[in-house]
């Protein structure tokens, strides 16, 4: 809410304050915050991957409201206890010495309601090879004046099968 409140006051700035300068319309202002809202919730995707990759369990957690739920082939995670054991598991396991990067965004927004969609890529830090690749489905809301997931999906692409076999069989 704050960086929106920053990013208008400051568009509203760079106008010229003459009587000559057309008044921004509510359609306008209206685009404007969206765009903020946009900017916030793909910001919020990276803060993920992120953490992730700093393995940064805080963080991590922070990107979900407190009833917030982490779907992905390891099984479902809920509230803070759930994500933070699965967020130790996947830094333990398939996520270690990775880059997680997040692509594509398509997000729609309505009122304090959003969606997402976007790929993801996973690098090995030490070849530099891929290793993955997935989609992410997202629900999002606006929780205190800033966006979290409320759900979260991963959906891993073909390529991810052989790590989800040796998952298994490790368990």
């Amino acid at each position: 809410m704050l960086r929106t409140t920053v990013l208008l006051a400051c568009l509203l700035i760079a106008v010229p304050a003459s009587a000559a300068a057309p008044a921004l319309s509510s359609k306008t202002l209206a685009r404007m915050a969206q765009a903020a809202d946009r900017s916030e919730i793909v910001e919020l995707s990276a803060h993920f991957d992120n953490a992730l990759d700093a393995e940064d369990p805080a963080k991590f957690v922070g990107t979900f409201t407190p009833d917030g739920e982490l779907i992905g082939f390891w099984g479902t995670s809920e509230g803070p206890q759930g994500l933070r054991k699965a967020f130790e598991f996947m830094v333990s396991t398939f996520s270690k010495d990775k880059r997680h990067v997040v692509t594509n965004h398509e997000v729609t927004i309505q009122g304090d309601h959003a969606s997402m969609f976007c790929y993801l890529t996973v690098f090995d830090r030490k070849s530099l090879a891929v290793t993955g690749t997935a989609t992410f489905t997202d629900e999002l809301v606006k929780h205190n004046g800033e966006w979290k997931f409320v759900r979260r999906t991963l959906r891993a692409d073909p390529n991810v099968d052989p790590i989800i076999k040796s998952l298994s069989a490790e368990h």
